[in-house]
Formats: C-alpha cells, sequence, structure tokens
C-alpha cells in the first residue's frame, strides 16, 4: 500500500527572509521583518513624543519643587539656630543677674547705705562674670542709667538712660544689634535686676558685651548654598532693612530699602515665605525667608534663581537624551525581535521544502495550512506549560523568602525594642538626676545663709521634700516592672488635697509663669478635703496634670482647678482651654507611651508615661481618672475621684535634718559642669568652705583654665558638650595633673558608668544629687584615697 502522501501535489516553497520569494502566483513585497519594524516604529514615535514633552514639563515641576523645598529646609535650620543662639544669649544675661551682691549693692543704694565692701564684692562679681569668653565687659547701672561699675574702667560714670540697650533692658532680658569691633563681631546683653521679695521692682540693668563672631560664622555658612548662596540676617528699620552681619555677595551692603529684600520684610511680619524676584542686587534670585520670633529680626536663605535650577535644566536635558537613547535602542530592538520572530517562520518554509522534495523523515510542525497560526499554537501551549511552572515555582520560593523575612523581621523588633528600652532607662535616669544637682545644692547654700531663719527654714522643707520625690520617682521609673504592673509601695497617711495642690502649684508655678497662662484655683466651701493616700504620689499626680495642660496650652491660655466634694468622694479637675481631644484620642491617652498629639512640637512632648502612672497610682489608691474634651482646639477637663476622710486629724512634719558642719583646709578646685544651677549654688557652697573655686561650663574651656590655674582637685561632670568628662580626664592626666585627685559628678550612676569613669583616670565618683556633706570629708581628708564604697 503505497503512502498517501506520495499522492499530494508537491508544496510551494516557503521562505519570509529578506527578498525571498512569496508562495507562487503572489507577488514579490516587502518582508515581514520590514514590515514589523516600521509599525512598531509608528507606534513608538507618538509615545516617545509624548513621554519626552509630557516628561519635560511634570519633572521639571516635580524638581523645581524639590529644589524649593531643600532651600525652605536649610532656611528652616537657620532659623532654628539663630533663635536657639539669641534665647541661649538672653537666658544667659538672666541667669547673671541672679547674683547677691549686686542685688544688694543696689538696694543699698536705694536705701542710702552705699559702702567699699557692696562696690568691691559687686565689682569682683563682674570681674569673675567676664573672666572668659564670650564675655568682653561687664557693667551695672543704676535705675537713671548711670554706670556706676564696670570692669571696663573707661564706662564707669557714663550716662547709658538714653541708649537702646539699656532702655529695652530695663524691661526684660534684651540681645542688641551686632556691630563690627576690633576685629569681631560685638553685641550688648541687657536684663533687669530685681529681688525675690520685689519681683517688679526694677532696681538696676545689667550690661554685658558680649563676642557674637561665633553666631555670625554660623550665619555666613555656605555650606550646600553653592556659589551664590548666602545667609542673611536682618533687621527694620523704618522704611529700610538693616543687616545684622555683611552679606556674601554684597559685603559691603549694610541698610537696603523694604524693596529690595521683600522676603526679609514679609518674614519680619511673620509670615514664611518662599519669593522668586529680584534682591537687593537686582538679580533674580530664589529665596526663603523665616521670621525668628525675637522683636524685629528675620532670616532669609537665598540663592540666585539661574544656579538654583540649573541642576534641573541639566537634568531635564539628560532625560531627553536618555528618552532619545531608549527610543532608538526601542527601534534596534523591534527590527532584532521581528528577525527572531520570522526565523521560525522560514524553518518551517525549509522543512516544508524538505518534505516536498520527498524527505517524510523530517517532521512538519505545520498542523494546519496557517504557519503562522501553527507556529502560535504551539509556541502558546509550550509558554502556558512552561509559565504554569515557573509560577509554581515562584510562590514557592517567594513563600519561603517570606518566612525567612518574617522571622529576620521579629528578631530585630525584639533587639530594637530592648536598646530601646535600654536607652529610654539610661536617659530618663540622666535627665532626672541633673535637676537634683542643682535642689541639692540650694538647699544646702539656703540652709547656711541668710537673715530670716523662718524663710530659710521653709525653703529648705520645700526644696528638701522634692528632691526626695524626685529621688523617688526616679527608683520607680527605673524599675519597669513596677511601673508596667502597678507594683509601687504606698506611704499612706492623711492627707489634705489642697495642700498637695498648693505644693504642686509651686512646683510648676515657673512653667505656668513662662508660657504667660492665667491659673485659676477654686476649692468649694466645707472643706477641708482629706482622703488616706500617700502625700507624695497625690502631689506627683497634681504635678502631672498641671504640667500637661502648661505644655499643651497655647501661651496667654487659661488653666482652671477644682476641687469638691461630691458623693463620699473628693473630686479634683484640672482644666484649660489648649489643644483638646479628638473624640478618639480620649481612651488612648492613659495607655502607656501614648502622646496627646505626635504632630505636636516635641518641645511639648513627653515621655508617654504621665498619664499612665497617674491612673495606676490612683487605682491602687481605690481612686480614679476621666478625661473630657469638645473637640481638637476645645480644651481638655481631668477628673480625679478619691475616697474622702472625715475633716479632722492633723499631719505631723518631719523635723528639719541638722546642718553639719565640716572643716577643710583650703584647696584650689576646679569645677567643670554644663548646668548652670549645679556650677553656681556648688562653687558657693565650696568656697564657703573656704576653698578657691574656679569653673568652667565645658571641657576646652576646662583645659584653659586648668594651665593657669593649676588646681588641687578637679570636680568633673561626665556628660559635657564637646569633649565629655573621660576623655577630659584622659587629656588633663597626660597634660601634667598625673596625680592631682580627680573626682566625677555625674548623672550616670550605673556600675558600668563607674567602671568607665576609674578607666578614664578618676580617683572617685559622685553620682548627682550629690551629697555635700560626703563630699565636704573627701575634700577634707585630702580627696585622694580612693573609696571603693564610690565605685573608685
Amino acid at each position: 500500500m503505497s503512502d498517501p502522501a506520495e499522492n499530494l501535489p508537491p508544496p510551494a516553497p516557503v521562505g519570509l527572509g529578506h527578498g525571498a520569494a512569496g508562495p507562487a502566483g503572489l507577488p514579490r513585497g516587502a518582508s515581514v521583518v520590514r514590515k514589523l519594524t516600521l509599525l512598531v516604529g509608528l507606534s513608538l514615535l507618538p509615545l516617545l513624543t509624548v513621554f519626552l514633552v509630557g516628561g519635560w514639563f511634570y519633572w521639571r515641576a516635580v524638581l523645581r519643587e524639590q529644589v524649593d523645598a531643600q532651600l525652605s529646609a536649610v532656611a528652616a535650620s537657620r532659623r532654628d539656630m539663630v533663635q536657639t543662639q539669641v534665647a541661649r544669649l538672653r537666658l544667659w544675661v538672666e541667669l547673671n543677674t541672679d547674683r547677691g551682691e549686686m542685688r544688694g549693692f543696689l538696694f543699698a543704694l536705694t536705701s542710702g547705705e552705699d559702702s567699699l565692701k557692696n562696690r568691691e564684692s559687686s565689682q569682683l562679681s563682674l570681674e569673675r562674670m567676664a573672666n572668659g569668653r564670650p564675655i568682653l565687659d561687664a557693667s551695672l547701672a543704676d535705675q537713671t542709667g548711670a554706670i556706676l561699675l564696670s570692669t571696663d574702667p573707661r564706662k564707669v560714670g557714663h550716662e547709658a538712660g538714653n541708649e537702646v540697650e539699656f532702655t529695652e533692658g530695663f524691661t526684660g532680658s534684651h540681645v542688641g544689634l551686632p556691630r563690627w569691633v576690633n576685629g569681631r563681631f560685638e553685641a550688648t546683653l541687657a536684663a533687669p535686676i530685681r529681688t525675690r521679695s520685689e519681683p517688679n521692682r526694677i532696681y538696676g540693668v545689667l550690661l554685658i558685651t558680649a563676642d557674637v563672631s561665633d553666631l555670625a560664622a554660623a550665619v555666613g555658612d555656605v555650606t550646600g548654598l553653592g556659589n551664590t548662596g548666602e545667609t542673611i540676617l536682618g533687621v527694620r528699620e523704618g522704611e529700610n532693612i538693616r543687616f545684622l552681619f555683611p552679606p556674601r555677595n554684597s559685603p559691603g551692603a549694610t541698610l537696603v530699602p523694604l524693596t529690595g529684600a521683600r522676603a526679609l520684610a514679609a518674614a519680619i511680619q511673620g509670615e514664611e515665605v518662599l519669593l522668586k524676584t529680584p534682591d537687593y542686587r537686582g538679580i533674580v534670585a530664589l529665596t526663603a525667608g523665616r521670621p525668628i520670633g525675637y522683636r524685629d529680626w528675620a532670616l532669609v536663605v537665598k540663592m540666585d534663581l539661574s544656579e538654583a535650577y540649573a541642576p534641573v535644566a541639566r537634568a531635564l536635558r539628560l532625560a531627553g537624551l536618555l528618552g532619545l537613547l531608549a527610543g532608538a535602542m526601542g527601534l534596534a530592538a523591534a527590527y532584532a525581535l521581528a528577525r527572531s520572530f520570522t526565523r521560525p517562520v522560514r524553518e518551517l518554509g525549509e522543512a516544508a521544502a524538505r518534505v516536498a522534495s520527498g524527505d517524510y523523515d523530517s517532521p512538519v510542525p505545520v498542523v494546519s495550512g496557517d504557519e503562522f497560526g501553527a507556529l502560535s499554537h504551539s509556541f502558546n501551549a509550550m509558554t502556558a506549560a512552561i509559565r504554569t511552572r515557573r509560577d509554581e515555582r515562584d510562590a514557592a520560593e517567594r513563600a519561603m523568602r517570606a518566612s525567612q523575612e518574617d522571622a529576620r523581621r521579629a528578631e530585630l523588633a525584639l533587639r530594637d525594642a530592648d536598646r530601646r528600652k535600654d536607652e529610654f532607662l539610661a536617659m530618663l535616669g540622666h535627665e532626672l538626676r541633673n535637676p537634683l544637682s542643682g535642689i541639692a545644692g540650694a538647699i544646702r547654700w539656703w540652709g547656711e545663709c541668710g537673715d530670716d531663719p523662718a524663710t530659710l527654714a521653709l525653703t529648705r522643707d520645700v526644696l528638701e521634700r522634692q528632691t526626695g520625690n524626685l529621688t523617688r520617682l526616679v527608683d520607680d521609673l527605673l524599675d519597669v516592672a513596677r511601673i508596667t504592673t502597678g507594683k509601687i509601695e504606698l506611704r499612706r497617711s492623711r492627707v489634705e488635697i489642697a495642700e498637695s495642690i498648693g505644693r504642686a502649684i509651686e512646683v510648676v508655678r515657673p512653667l505656668i509663669a513662662a508660657r504667660r497662662h492665667e491659673l485659676d484655683l477654686s476649692i468649694a466651701a466645707g472643706g477641708p478635703w482629706c482622703v488616706d493616700a500617700d502625700p507624695m504620689r497625690i502631689e506627683q499626680i497634681v504635678i502631672n496634670l498641671l504640667t500637661n495642660a502648661a505644655k499643651y496650652t497655647p501661651e496667654g491660655g487659661r488653666i482652671a482647678i477644682g476641687l469638691r466634694h461630691q458623693d463620699g468622694e473628693a473630686v479634683l479637675t484640672v482644666s484649660d482651654n489648649g489643644i483638646g481631644l479628638a473624640p478618639e484620642a480620649l481612651s488612648e491617652i492613659f495607655d502607656l507611651f501614648t502622646q496627646v498629639n505626635p504632630s505636636f512640637d516635641r518641645t511639648a512632648g513627653g515621655l508617654g508615661i504621665g498619664l499612665n502612672l497617674c491612673r495606676q497610682l490612683l487605682a491602687l489608691h481605690g481612686g480614679t481618672i476621666g478625661a473630657e474634651s469638645p473637640g481638637p482646639g476645645l480644651g481638655t477637663t481631668l477628673t480625679i475621684r478619691l475616697p474622702a476622710l472625715p475633716a479632722d486629724g492633723a499631719s505631723q512634719k518631719a523635723a528639719a535634718p541638722a546642718r553639719v558642719e565640716l572643716a577643710s583646709q583650703r584647696r584650689r578646685i576646679l569645677l567643670v559642669d554644663d548646668n548652670a544651677d549645679t556650677v553656681r549654688l556648688l562653687s558657693r557652697l565650696l568656697t564657703r568652705r573656704g576653698h578657691e573655686v574656679y569653673t568652667a561650663a565645658d571641657g576646652l574651656a576646662a583645659l584653659q583654665i586648668a594651665a593657669e590655674f593649676q588646681p588641687e582637685v578637679f570636680l568633673l561632670d561626665i556628660g559635657l558638650p564637646g569633649l565629655d568628662g573621660y576623655s577630659l580626664a584622659r587629656r588633663l592626666r597626660a597634660d601634667g595633673f598625673p596625680r592631682t585627685p580627680m573626682i566625677a559628678i555625674s548623672g550616670y550612676a550605673q556600675e558600668s558608668d563607674r567602671l568607665l569613669a576609674r578607666e578614664a583616670g578618676f580617683d572617685h565618683h559622685f553620682a548627682k544629687p550629690v551629697d555635700f556633706d560626703e563630699l565636704a570629708a573627701l575634700l577634707a581628708e585630702g580627696a585622694a584615697r580612693p573609696d571603693s564604697r564610690r565605685g573608685n
């Protein structure tokens, strides 16, 4: 029997390559490769055009916005830097007015009791004040502006009553306009001198000339601002703007019209602006202006518009070039793809030709009269099978990788949580111990000085109570298990809540006064309202509530405290007209580590434990706390309820501890600490013991003073700015003080901190707040004998 294929007519040759002949009877035309390439090219051309034109406009806008945002961020950063510098100068001059000898001198003058001793002590105070950078000289003026004392003899007797610095300083702390003198920038700082007994009466003004070259250098920093960028700090003078420091592009320009500095003028009016207008040189510039918030000062950061947007133009040109290159590559790829697509078809034609020639052993992959259909069918079936197997494999691999990634993330999360817990506890302990140092020093100073024993006894009683409270809080917070589980030991007694409120108000009053809040206290008739509670914990709760109200209420707000009796309970309310709470936040604010408003300025934020701790403490006392708020911006009311006791009974106040007097030989001591209160009070206590004390606020200044002063004992803080206490101790040991006793005074008081101190060369380690009796005893012994009890 013959093969049926032998009876079939031979098929026409099939050829789809370049110049190949078509089937018999059909005219010869363009190849499939050329047709596919032309089709892709015609499709790609409009898409490429739309992409290039649309992308050019889109990315031009996006990149310019990024440049604008970057310049605005630089302006905000420079503004924050200037605000910090001005605030530090104002705070610094205010702290220097708190010198008893100067207040006593001015008070004696008003009483006609001037004496040589008063003058000498005040003059000595001014000279100590000016004994280091940045102070150049210091003067003391009376109410009329007459300069009575000065470290510059030429200024004594000068009348400053009509000078801006005196008149501004008479009403509050003031930083004068910088001026170029003797090759540096100087500014006059002024602040009124008052007495604590008559805070509204001003006896005189402290005038300090300070070197502000560091501020000028910081403002003149052009890092990241290119060839034409500059930062300008200005102040308004009538219809003009005065530059406080010479601008980079025109060092001789000092006074320009408002129209030549539009961004500065707008910033002085309190606006944050971004302008693209001609500057004081007449050149169009990109300018970001920010108000400083101090008088009429404002700051701008600017660059010439051509330079600012030059990277944008280069990026767009590069993107266009890449787009054209991509189009050319697309055409080349289309040509190559067309050739690779038609190659199997040519192979099918050759196979058909072999069949036509009688080669039946060669399979013909054509299942229909259309070779393209046959090829597509085979290809689709093949790729479908491959795709199914690949998807299954990829899904299995993704699942395995996801499982591994989840395990890795969980491990990292646990490590991060443990690290953040340790950092939280360490920083919290340090931040709480620093104020304890100032408080302990105040107790010792006020306990040894003064002419009014009743006032000093009351002050000492308040400060000692607060020191004990804060120390117990440090112990509680360092014990995480007690906080999270509420296992806090209570020392119950009969507590009159009104007294606790009064003590809490005294603690928070400086914050309330600084933010100019109005405080209303309303106690219902029929009291006193007494509860069975731990007095320190009740006071701690009220302090937390008042502090929250003061922080989250804008300046000049109102805080109201109410106390009443209701249904056998003492009910305490703390209300404010501050930022308020959203309804969904009312049930969350008492959770641990929850902030009232995470987007609010961090200076008003906290650790997120205050309200949670209040709720736990109240629960231990059988009380409750609740929050109410009409909504955001409408204030908040926190209500505390505690079981009340009958209004009888009395409490005993603990007797003030007896003062211990320790004798010690006179020593030269260098005290280094960046906490101004600690330095001022501890130096006075040491001076009262007969020691000669020099002070420094950072490590570099301490090195210079030590070389001149040659101290016999070093008292060094660990957490110093710049050069820390460990590095300072090593430098001192290497620079001529190998055997001089060194005592560490720090809020870092864990065993690891003591080991680091010993390795750095310290002989002793005292945790803040310092036990002054123990320190005085150590100095009396010689301060050189290591004591293992202190970790040395």
